[in-house]
């Protein structure tokens, strides 16, 4: 690597400049750090942090709703993958349990309650709209799950709206005091799941 490519964008020597994909994993790791951590994601002090202009930031993880989503969705998918594994049975009963569980597990962390009580309508913007991939993985992640736990279709909908919809009955659920003011239930989210496939 020659020498001037081993400067930062203010031309010390203190750090290395990375490949974008590098730039983005470090940008990604360094605002998860931060958002487990209950801090405020901010693009600005995420930039200086690593060493960058803004718009090399962006650059590499585009808007601050996208990187957000990239942050929530690196958590949601090993809970997801967890919860899935700790489901008992099969079939319907895996699924709405595999869900309940995850559902549980984000009323319960505290870094998701201060993002959405700190930041409510980005939040929501963020994890049920196309707003990030978020909710795009999500419905994947679930469309996979029907068709691995489901023995046959249910009704005549194809199985990625009917993800669409359990989707929605997680969200539901989980945000309803955002919605309705309502308390969150999870086990409302395995009753209407139950319900919903059976």
């Amino acid at each position: 690597m020659p020498p001037a490519s081993r400067r930062t964008e203010s031309g010390s020597h203190r750090g290395v400049e990375t490949p974008a994909s590098q730039g983005q994993q470090a940008a990604l790791r360094l605002a998860r750090r931060q958002f487990i951590g209950g801090v405020r994601v901010e693009m600005q002090t995420l930039a200086s942090e690593l060493g960058v202009s803004r718009m090399t930031l962006n650059r590499w993880v585009g808007s601050r709703d996208r990187l957000l989503g990239e942050v929530n969705w690196s958590l949601a998918k090993p809970t997801l993958d967890l919860c899935r594994r700790q489901a008992t049975g099969s079939g319907v009963e895996a699924v709405a349990q595999t869900l309940e569980r995850f559902i549980a597990t984000g009323l319960a962390s505290p870094f998701m309650q201060t993002f959405l009580k700190q930041e409510g309508e980005i939040a929501l913007r963020i994890l049920t709209t196309r707003s990030s991939e978020l909710q795009r993985n999500y419905i994947a992640y679930v469309s996979d799950l029907l068709r691995e736990e489901l023995p046959g279709p249910v009704g005549d909908l194809p199985i990625e709206d009917l993800a669409y919809l359990v989707v929605r009955i997680t969200e539901s659920f989980c945000y309803v005091d955002m919605i309705t003011g309502d308390a969150p239930d999870a086990t409302k989210v395995g009753a209407a799941i139950r319900l919903l496939l059976s």
